[in-house]
């Protein structure tokens, strides 16, 4: 009997094991369950905190360099659009250096032009008044005496000599 009794279930001994099985979960509960969770949930909060700043950092530093990379080409474009004005600066000022040389040659050549004329019609006016005395010098010379052909010759060839 004594096995029996040992195999045998005992009530008092069911509601004991019951009652320390509510107990415990309740103290367990109670002390260590709900602790536990606030950890595990302050846990849960830092590391959600972390990927919250990660991903913000992740997001910022992108913009950033979205932010980089649209200064860069704005620098880029304001060098071209340098390069450019200066370069047609630099074109209009040739052009304008050009045209004025251009400008001051065709005035030295209109200056020497008309300088070449005059002394021209200097020339020719000095000539003209030479042969108007040599003409008068001949004629002073035929009124005063008689000419021969062989004078009138001699006048000719000595007139022609003067010019």
């Amino acid at each position: 009997m004594e096995a029996l009794e040992l195999i045998s279930i005992n009530a008092w001994h069911t509601i004991a094991a019951i009652c320390n099985l509510l107990i415990l979960t309740w103290v367990f509960k109670r002390f260590l369950f709900k602790p536990v969770q606030k950890i595990l949930a302050e846990r849960q909060a830092q590391v959600d905190s972390m990927y919250r700043e990660a991903e913000d950092s992740r997001t910022a530093a992108e913009q950033d360099r979205r932010e980089y990379h649209e200064k860069l080409e704005n620098a880029e474009r304001e060098v071209e659009d340098i390069i450019k004005s200066a370069t047609q600066r630099a074109e209009k000022m040739g052009d304008e250096i050009v045209a004025e040389a251009n400008a001051k040659a065709d005035a030295a050549i209109r200056k020497a032009d008309a300088d070449i004329a005059q002394s021209k019609k200097k020339a020719v006016n000095e000539i003209k008044n030479e042969i108007a005395g040599i003409s008068v010098s001949i004629a002073e010379k035929v009124v005063e005496r008689e000419i021969s052909e062989k004078d009138h010759e001699a006048i000719i060839e000595s007139f022609i000599e003067q010019l």
